[in-house]
């Protein structure tokens, strides 16, 4: 199994995955190009970063930073 580390960023736009070699790469909710760029995630990581993001983006926006200043980061395991 391989594990990914998924981390809210500073703001609601951003967060980190921590690949299972350790790297870590930006993830954000722009749907401009730049998520080409990504490394191909599996689907279950895909799947958790767009539920963080439709849970923070849900949140009235004036609580969405302490929703970030309080979230813990969480694994995902993937079955490759």
């Amino acid at each position: 199994m391989s594990k990914y580390t998924i981390t809210h960023g500073s703001i609601a736009a951003v967060q980190y995955v921590t690949l299972p070699d350790g790297s870590k790469v930006t993830v954000t909710d722009a749907k401009d190009g730049s998520e080409r760029d990504l490394p191909k995630l599996p689907l279950e990581v895909q799947a958790a970063v767009n539920r963080q993001f439709g849970t923070i983006f849900a949140l009235p926006y004036d609580s969405r930073q302490g929703f970030i200043d309080n979230s813990i980061p969480f694994e995902v395991e993937v079955t490759e």
